[in-house]
């Protein structure tokens, strides 16, 4: 039985395929995300009358004593940083003036993670407030985390639809750049709402549809094809897209 070129590239796709599902589970367990510290950061307003700072945080034993500086720079916007216990939902500032007067903040619900508030020393108040702390970056950095996995999906897919012998590849562009930019976009929303959880399930969940619309957009676009070879590539060409992208992520540490 002679093996033409084309079964054979096919062949070794499947191949890869399988090994890809095989290193991806794995891949998963070790990236699964630890949850984030509940580190605290608090602006001070001015310290310039500061003797002493300290942090006391009520947890199930009560209230304690987190830490305590004498360091005061005495100037404004004097930052300090903590972790909260996780026992711990809620925290408080005192601060002790150079006169000797020692006065304490209201407590605050510290139950956020990574949290920013500003200390006014001379009103006495906590109060959380709304950082960038990316700055000018926050954007392109936004840019970068949806159009990488675009252009290298797409890239990917359009390889394997050369190998499958497809014709006509901006199709395969232009369904890419709808599934995979709309799953990027729900996936960075809903990664940003379940902080410190494992999206795994939802990662798997959005390439099974995306497989089901890409399947059916080419069935539409490629009538005379067969059912199984458009089939077979929708699941080769996002399998190896998605195994390979975790693998580089993951070979780069990302």
């Amino acid at each position: 039985m002679l093996t033409t070129p084309k079964s054979l590239c096919r062949g070794c796709l499947l191949l890869a395929v399988l090994v890809l599902l095989c290193l991806m589970p794995g891949s998963a367990r070790a990236n699964a995300p630890a949850p984030d510290p509940y580190w605290k950061t608090i602006i001070l307003s001015d310290t310039s009358e500061v003797a002493s700072i300290a942090v006391y945080v009520d947890g199930p034993e009560g209230i304690f004593r987190l830490f305590e500086t004498f360091e005061s720079e005495h100037t404004k916007d004097q930052t300090i940083h903590f972790e909260r216990p996780r026992d711990a939902a809620r925290f408080y500032i005192e601060v002790t003036l150079a006169d000797g007067t020692i006065q304490s903040s209201q407590p605050v619900d510290g139950s956020e993670k990574r949290q920013t508030l500003r200390y006014d020393v001379q009103a006495n108040t906590l109060k959380k407030v709304i950082t960038n702390q990316l700055g000018w970056l926050f954007f392109p950095l936004i840019m970068f985390i949806l159009f990488l996995p675009l252009a290298f999906t797409i890239a990917v897919e359009v390889i394997v639809a050369v190998c499958y012998q497809f014709n006509r590849l901006g199709n395969v562009l232009l369904i890419n750049l709808v599934t995979n930019l709309l799953m990027n976009c729900l996936l960075f929303y809903l990664r940003s709402m379940m902080k410190g959880q494992s999206t795994l399930w939802v990662t798997v969940l959005l390439e099974i549809v995306v497989v089901v619309v890409e399947y059916l957009f080419y069935t539409k676009k490629y009538p005379d094809y067969t059912k199984g070879k458009r089939l077979s590539y929708t699941l080769v060409a996002n399998a190896i897209s998605w195994g390979l992208f975790e693998l580089v992520m993951k070979f780069f540490g990302i």
